[in-house]
């Protein structure tokens, strides 16, 4: 007993799989928590254009239009029964969209909670008045054509029994055919023919329709505009009307009634179709919600938006695009696209192709060439970039075309700012290393030999930016970059390798003309200068005249020779610039003069006392008028601040010692003296700047001039107090004898001051 139970329900779960597997309906069981379609039936996957292996690995999210979160809303509803009915937009095979009207059902199958969804393509489902009206004609002659017909018919009724069935019979199925609700009325307003159409929409079974009245389904405005629509019927023959049905549970469903006179026996009858259009209006309704949202999208959209006919003329155009092209949207209208979206091409200025007549004859989208210019009505050019998409509809045909473009020529600029900056030095201007290397490459060739290459290095250029500043020796830079140019040809290469380097490529030059190019670049130097720093350059060069030389061999040979020359002309360039900072120090802050020569003089003293050598007395002497040479390089106006020293000026102003290092030690000159200057401000006890040395860490020339520079000042140089007088002078360097001072050269300078006093 229990096998045939089990052989039944086998029997009947084929049969449900089968009646699902090969319905024509199109059926998706979907999981409502992942929405993760786990199976559907032959007609959703060709609906869909997918496989069915390949349908069961999407989730439903892939073919619907909306958003997921959504989506679960709307499954939610469907799994709690709160809603069955829902309208949406499907990606379909060739991602094409299609309006769906989806019922969804909760299922269980082996335990487990679906949704049954079953999708019906709707697209293509208004129907317009005229259609609506011309299928009602026919209906109404039919109708009276029939009815005449029953009338005759009525006449010969022994002789035409059988005929008469047969057009009965023709009359039901044509009743029950059409697409809607089917009534005929009496003069008194009583219905006495319907359809089955008229019980199922209405909810009442046939013996209470034949009790059912005209004005019993309508009330309020409704009622009054159906009665109005029937007078208009029995006035003119014809009328239709929309209007509110109240049906036996209470609900209101939308519906479009049309009626005509039928006159039968001498009486008159009211008769016609009603059709529910509850959906259509809620599906016109939200396209042209959807409409509105559309056109409103485009015309707030950044980018310019015209649509065409498929004959090229505009029919729409955003306020950006009026913008752009200079044309009002009721200028344009109608107008061909080609006169509003005039376009050439920027290099050779010839008017570019008609791009909407390419997309529309190819149906593919397209995108305008680089380098097109639109001629905006006022004659203004604009850089634009755009593309072009073809409008086709269900069958593929070609409804026009959408252009979307946008203003290019600030990204153009940016663009060619940023092709220039790749091949080109930011600060000089000339060509940059990478173009030097590919242009070298490019040159390389037998029908350029000769080729020489000039190496050039701008000397003291560090000695400069630890001076006065990167920006004069940016400056310096920009001189050397200029001068350079001004002395080659048209054709030479001049590039800047990096730092101080530069290098020119003089293609069919050979060594005599090379030199010549040298000298005139030297000319223009010698007459150059940057605020006081005369502006020096160290050249070489070496010419290529055999094909078979390796060019990379040919420039190491013109660095060297660049090279050895730099050693002797940059010497003499650094000296010189030492010389010019001083001078300039001293220029700019004359007190500083007088106090570095008061601390020249009195470090020489104190060499007299403790018995230096003439040669360390000299060079000890000298390190006192530059012991603050590195003053240069600190900020503007902090000098001479009168205000009280911040944490951080204090901090720039210890910077000097190493400033001044720098500056000394690139000079053969000066070199010895350097390491005087970098420690002037170490103290006795390791807690000076900026290497904290301490004792005799510290050279016994900075020692000295550590406390001659204490002494100026604190009786000369005091900004921020009163001069010390110079009892209260000696009494601080005595008690600070040991601490920040060489006990043993302070005693020596207290006594040789309390000497002179």
């Amino acid at each position: 007993m229990n096998g045939q139970k089990s052989e039944d329900k086998k029997n009947t779960e084929s049969f449900y799989e089968a009646l699902f597997r090969n319905n024509q309906e199109i059926m998706l069981l979907i999981d409502s928590d992942t929405l993760e379609i786990k199976d559907c039936n032959h007609s959703a996957c060709l609906f869909y254009g997918k496989a069915h292996d390949e349908m069961i690995t999407y989730k439903v999210t892939h073919f619907n239009c909306l958003s997921e979160d959504q989506l679960r809303k709307e499954a939610e509803q469907a799994k709690k029964k709160e809603r069955k009915q829902f309208y949406f937009k499907h990606r379909c095979r060739n991602d094409e969209i299609r309006e769906v009207e989806v019922r969804s059902s909760p299922v269980s199958v082996n335990g487990q909670d679906y949704l049954l969804s079953i999708v019906t393509d709707i697209t293509g489902l208004q129907l317009d008045s005229d259609a609506l009206r011309k299928e009602n004609t026919i209906l109404e002659k039919r109708v009276a054509e029939r009815t005449y017909a029953l009338k005759a018919l009525n006449d010969q009724l022994s002789s035409a029994k059988a005929e008469l069935e047969r057009e009965m019979l023709f009359i039901e199925a044509l009743f029950e055919s059409i697409p809607g609700y089917l009534y005929v009325y009496d003069e008194a307003g009583r219905l006495i023919k319907w359809n089955k159409k008229h019980e199922t929409m209405t909810g009442y079974s046939a013996e209470e329709l034949a009790h059912m009245r005209l004005d019993q389904w309508f009330e309020g405005d409704d009622l009054v505009n159906v009665m109005s629509a029937v007078a208009e019927v029995f006035e003119k023959g014809y009328a239709e009307v929309e209007a509110n049905l109240i049906t036996k549970s209470g609900e209101k469903i939308l519906i479009r009634s049309n009626g005509v006179v039928m006159n039968l026996d001498g009486k008159a009858y009211f008769t016609g179709v009603g059709i529910d259009i509850t959906a259509r209006k809620r599906l016109e309704a939200e396209l042209a919600k959807e409409s509105k949202l559309l056109e409103t999208t485009l015309i707030s959209v950044g980018d310019g938006v015209i649509s065409c006919s498929e004959k090229g003329q505009v029919l729409f155009i955003n306020r950006v695009a009026e913008d752009l092209t200079g044309w009002t949207r009721e200028e344009a209208i109608g107008k061909p696209i080609e006169r509003v979206f005039n376009i050439i091409n920027d290099k050779n200025r010839e008017k570019a192709g008609n791009i909407i007549a390419e997309v529309i004859k190819t149906k593919e989208i397209r995108e305008i060439d680089n380098h097109t210019l639109l001629i905006r009505r006022d004659g203004r050019e604009l850089h634009i970039e755009d593309s072009a998409a073809p409008i086709i509809d269900e069958n593929g045909d070609v409804l026009g075309a959408v252009l979307v473009f946008r203003d290019h020529t600030e990204k153009k600029q940016k663009l060619d700012q940023i092709a220039y900056l790749s091949y080109h030095d930011q600060l000089t201007g000339l060509y940059n290393r990478r173009f030097y290397e590919e242009e070298l490459q490019r040159m390389d060739t037998p029908r350029n030999l000769p080729l020489s290459l000039i190496m050039g290095d701008v000397n003291g250029l560090k000695l400069v930016n630890d001076s006065f500043g990167h920006v004069m020796g940016d400056e310096l830079l920009k001189r050397a970059a200029d001068t350079i140019s001004k002395a080659c040809r048209e054709d030479d290469i001049v590039a800047r390798l990096g730092g101080d380097e530069f290098v020119v490529l003089l293609p069919k030059t050979d060594s005599i003309q090379a030199e010549a190019v040298i000298a005139r670049i030297e000319q223009l130097a010698s007459k150059e200068k940057v605020g006081t720093v005369e502006l020096s350059i160290s050249f070489g060069f070496e010419t290529k005249k055999d094909p078979d030389e390796d060019i990379q061999l040919v420039f190491k040979k013109a660095e060297d020779y660049m090279y050895r020359r730099k050693l002797t002309e940059s010497l003499g360039m650094r000296n010189k610039t030492v010389g010019m900072v001083i001078e300039t120090l001293f220029d700019k802050y004359q007190k500083e003069m007088f106090h570095s020569e008061r601390v020249s003089k009195l470090s020489a003293d104190v060499a007299s006392k403790i018995g230096l050598d003439t040669k360390n007395s000299h060079d000890l002497q000298t390190a006192g008028l530059m012991h603050d040479i590195g003053k240069i390089g600190i900020a503007e106006g902090l000098l001479e601040k009168l205000d009280k020293l911040s944490d951080q000026d204090w901090v720039e102003i210890r910077r000097h010692p190493e400033i001044g290092y720098r500056i000394l030690s690139s000079a053969n000159e000066f070199a010895e003296i350097a390491e005087h200057i970098l420690e002037h401000h170490e103290r006795w006890d390791g807690s000076g700047y900026p290497k904290g040395l301490k004792g005799e860490e510290i050279s016994l020339e900075a020692r000295i001039i550590a406390i001659a520079d204490a002494y100026d000042a604190m009786t000369r140089m005091r900004m921020h107090a009163d001069d010390l007088t110079v009892e209260e002078a000696i009494n601080e360097i005595s008690r600070c004898s040991g601490t920040q001072f060489d006990p043993e050269i302070a005693r020596v300078f207290i006594d040789m001051i309390e000497e002179k006093n």
